[in-house]
C-alpha cells in the first residue's frame, strides 16, 4: 500500500511539472523587441562583433538561413567574423557574392583555417582564432545552426545596456523537425531545457551561459577568462558564464532546425547534452528524479511483472509524458508529425533509461574528441 501511495505521489509530481512547463513556454512567438536607436548616445550603442565559427561542413552543404538572419539586422556599428575550414571555401564563395550584394553595406569577415586549433574544445579553439579580428567592444558568441528573431541585435545590445549584469544569454527552441531521428533534438531542447531555463530566468540572475548566444564586453573577458582554460572544458558556455557571472537570460528566444540524419548521431547527441549536464550539475540532474516516475513504474514491473496494476501505471505515465510532450512543441511551434507522435512512448523509457546511464563512468564524444569528464587536458 505504501509503495502504490508513494508511486502515485511521484507521478503526480511529475503531472504538476508538466502543467507548469506548459505554462511557462510561450504560446506564441515573443512580443517584437524594443527598437534601438544606434544614433542615440546610449550605453546600448556600443559596437558589437558577433562570432559565428562554423564546423567542417557534412557532404559539402549547409543551411545558410540562421546565418542570414543576423545579417538583415546588422547596424554600421556590427560586424560578423565568420570563421570557415579552408576546404569549405569554394562552397561558401556563391553564397558570399550574394550576401555581399543583398547587403553591401554589411560588415562581413571570413576568416579561414586550415590547422587544427591550440585547446581540445574545437568551438573555443575557433573562437580563440577569430577574436583577434574583433573590433567591437561587445562580443556576441553564437552557435553556427542559431537563428535570431528581427531587431534581436539592437534589443539585446539594449537589454545589456541595463542589465546590470558581465553576460547575457538566450535560450533558443527547436522550430523544425527534418527527419524522425531529428526528434531526439527537439524533444531534448523544447521539452526538457527549454521550460526549465524559463524557469531560472525568472528568479534572477545565474552562473552559466547557453551557446545559443552569449553577449558580454571584451574587456571584462579579458579580466575574467583564460582561453586555456576555456579551451580545456567540454561545456564552454558553462564555464564561461561560471567565469563571467552574474549572467542574466535575455528576453528574446532564438531558433534552430534540427537536421541529424540517422539515429545513431541522434542517441550520442542526446547522450553527450545529458552526460555534459550531469557533469557540470550533479545536484539538478538528481533532482531531476522526481519528474521521472516511469524510473519508478519500472522497477516495479521488473520486481513485479504478474501484477497488472504495475503495467496499467507504467503505460498511463509513458502517455502523459508523450502527451506533455506533443502539447509543449505545439506551443513553441514545433509541429510534430504523425511519425513523430507515434515515438513518443520510447522516447519516455528511453529518456529515463539515460538518466540512469548518466551515473556511469563512461566518456563522450564530440568533433573527434573523447571526453573523460568535464574538463580534459589530454
Amino acid at each position: 500500500m505504501f509503495l502504490e501511495a508513494a508511486l502515485l505521489a511521484w507521478s503526480a509530481l511529475a503531472l504538476v511539472w508538466w502543467v507548469i512547463s506548459w505554462r511557462l513556454v510561450p504560446r506564441e512567438d515573443p512580443a517584437p523587441p524594443a527598437i534601438f536607436d544606434p544614433e542615440k548616445e546610449e550605453p546600448g550603442a556600443r559596437s558589437l562583433t558577433i562570432f559565428k565559427p562554423l564546423p567542417p561542413l557534412r557532404g559539402g552543404a549547409f543551411d545558410p538561413a540562421g546565418l542570414e538572419s543576423f545579417l538583415a539586422q546588422m547596424d554600421p556599428q556590427t560586424e560578423l567574423l565568420l570563421g570557415l575550414f579552408e576546404k569549405d571555401l569554394a562552397t561558401f564563395e556563391p553564397w558570399l557574392a550574394r550576401m555581399r550584394e543583398r547587403f553591401p553595406d554589411v560588415r562581413l569577415r571570413v576568416v579561414w583555417r586550415t590547422a587544427a586549433g591550440d585547446v581540445r574544445n574545437a568551438k573555443v579553439a575557433w573562437l580563440k582564432i577569430l577574436a583577434p579580428h574583433a573590433t567591437g567592444d561587445l562580443w556576441l558568441w553564437s552557435d553556427a545552426d542559431i537563428a535570431a528573431p528581427p531587431g534581436f541585435l539592437q534589443a539585446a545590445r539594449e537589454e545589456y545596456a541595463g542589465a546590470g549584469a558581465r553576460m547575457l544569454t538566450w535560450s533558443y527552441i527547436v522550430g523544425e523537425v527534418e527527419s524522425a531521428p531529428a526528434l531526439l533534438d527537439a524533444l531534448y531542447v523544447n521539452v526538457e531545457f527549454f521550460p526549465g531555463v524559463l524557469l531560472l530566468r525568472g528568479r534572477g540572475p545565474v552562473d552559466f551561459g547557453l551557446g545559443a548566444a552569449m553577449l558580454f564586453s571584451r574587456h571584462d573577458f579579458a579580466r575574467h577568462v583564460d582561453w586555456r582554460e576555456l579551451g580545456c572544458a567540454l561545456a564552454d558556455d558553462f564555464v564561461l558564464g561560471q567565469k563571467l557571472k552574474p549572467v542574466r537570460i535575455g528576453r528574446d528566444v532564438l531558433t534552430t532546425v534540427a537536421d541529424v540524419a540517422t539515429w545513431r548521431e541522434a542517441i550520442l547527441h542526446y547522450l553527450r547534452w545529458s552526460k555534459t549536464v550531469r557533469w557540470n550539475r550533479p545536484g539538478g540532474t538528481l533532482a531531476r528524479v522526481a519528474v521521472l516516475p516511469v524510473l519508478g513504474w519500472m522497477a516495479v514491473v521488473l520486481a513485479q511483472p504478474h501484477l497488472r496494476v504495475s503495467w496499467l501505471g507504467l503505460a498511463a505515465m509513458v502517455l502523459a509524458d508523450s502527451f506533455a510532450a506533443a502539447l509543449i512543441c505545439r506551443r513553441v511551434g514545433c509541429r510534430l508529425k504523425a511519425r513523430d507522435l507515434a515515438l513518443l512512448p520510447l522516447w519516455s523509457v528511453g529518456r529515463t533509461l539515460v538518466w540512469l546511464a548518466c551515473w556511469l563512468p563512461w566518456p563522450v564524444v564530440w568533433r573527434g574528441q573523447v571526453w573523460h569528464g568535464p574538463f580534459d587536458k589530454a
